[in-house]
């Protein structure tokens, strides 16, 4: 079957801001073409992109450490006991038997889930199919977990320091007993509560289907995400800013007897003009939907809108960078993807025309010599809507909307699908 992808090309001004931060709060970096420039990772744009697309759709993916939480929360709803309801929980996860999948001293899982929202009331209604088993499983492992809280706590206050070996103890105290009370369910009841369990990691909605899911050691679980997002750099090069900043204590400022700030700080800002680029594998969509293409369409439309149009809400409170893209280009392309950072890989100079213009023309001029190179015969249609006056050939068609845009792709795909 001839491949089929959608390369969406973006060039994007932002105001003074700090849309993506790194673990000191500055703005994220990246060094290309010899030079520092601002960044905006792959994660921070498959975020952003990927919640304002299941907003349109209307449906959701959870990522979390906390699907014991939620499940026990269903069902102490309908009357569970709480310690017994959480019990109960974790003991679905351990249910798995998925290696390397545990449960961490705050009553979650040790690793993030992706799930569809759904999946926790499936788990919910496994766990009240087999109420009384896994009662009675959590019931033995409740007391098992007091017994060794007990003695553990006796232990401590015999000796003023806890040792190695006491530590170890007591991180077991939660996952040792439940885990042993699992073990005594019937085997013939345990495989089936695996079976069960297990077809819950396994379901995907639209949104697991575009983005994938990776869960180790649980092949079944794993989905190739049918889209592909590459970290966004600026245009040029640009080190970040630093904000001095103040802030009044209107008390003391009132009574007039002191002056000076109540706070003082700084923060780190940057602005540029950048460069974002994502993939979707139509047929690798399709394939992950089960070969529905009505709802491959849907969540292909809701994508295209979503990456460009996303609000990146950062400490969007001070700076408000709410910004549209100044040109977005999208291809549908039968041979394979087409990143076309290396038009940027000269950076662009500073100038007092700013980076925008020459942006765009850098990105016409490397299109164009792709289309040299490769040949246009495996692009399907590519066409740009911009904010700019000028026309960008090797962009393919102007047109005067994102609306029109996208109308255009989606016709596209349906006539290689249909």
């Amino acid at each position: 079957m001839t491949p089929l992808y959608i390369d969406v090309h973006i060039i994007h001004s932002s105001p003074y801001s700090n849309l993506n931060r790194d673990r000191q709060g500055a703005p994220k970096m990246a060094t290309y073409g010899g030079v520092s420039r601002p960044r905006l990772s792959s994660q921070h744009g498959r975020r952003h992109s990927r919640t304002h697309m299941e907003e349109a759709l209307g449906t959701r993916a959870i990522r979390t450490r906390g699907t014991p939480l939620a499940v026990a929360k269903r069902l102490t709803a309908t009357g569970w006991d709480e310690t017994t309801a959480l019990a109960t929980a974790q003991m679905l996860i351990l249910a798995a038997d998925v290696k390397g999948l545990g449960l961490s001293d705050a009553g979650g899982t040790n690793a993030l889930l992706f799930l569809p929202e759904t999946a926790f009331d499936s788990l919910a209604e496994i766990a009240n199919s087999r109420r009384d088993v896994l009662t009675k499983a959590a019931g033995a492992a409740a007391k098992a977990i007091a017994e060794a809280k007990a003695k553990a706590e006796a232990k401590k206050a015999k000796s003023d320091t806890e040792d190695a070996d006491a530590e170890e103890e007591e991180e077991a105290v939660e996952t040792g007993p439940l885990a042993t009370a699992y073990k005594k369910i019937p085997a013939a009841e345990r495989k089936e509560l695996q079976a069960a369990v297990l077809e819950v990691f396994r379901q995907r909605n639209a949104s697991i289907a575009a983005y994938g899911r990776m869960l180790a050691n649980e092949a079944g679980s794993t989905v190739a995400g049918a889209i592909q997002m590459a970290h966004s750099i600026g245009t040029h090069a640009g080190p970040s800013q630093i904000d001095f900043f103040s802030a009044v204590d209107d008390l003391i400022h009132d009574a007039g007897e002191e002056t000076g700030a109540g706070h003082m700080g700084d923060q780190r800002y940057t602005s540029a003009t950048f460069y974002r680029y994502a993939t979707l594998n139509v047929r690798e969509l399709i394939d992950n939907l089960d070969g529905d293409t009505a709802t491959a369409q849907q969540v292909t439309e809701a994508f295209l809108r979503a990456f460009p149009l996303a609000i990146m809400p950062a400490k969007a409170s001070g700076t408000a960078p709410h910004t549209v893209p100044h040109l977005i280009h999208i291809a549908v392309r039968t041979d394979r993807p087409v990143n076309l950072v290396g038009a940027f890989e000269t950076p662009i100079p500073a100038t007092t025309n700013g980076y925008v213009t020459a942006s765009l023309d850098a990105l016409n001029a490397h299109a164009a010599a792709h289309a040299r190179m490769l040949g246009t015969s495996r692009i399907a249609d590519h066409a740009h809507v911009t904010l700019s006056d000028t026309e960008f050939t090797a962009l393919g068609d102007r047109v005067d909307a994102i609306d029109d845009l996208i109308t255009r792709t989606l016709a596209t795909i349906t006539k290689h699908t249909s």
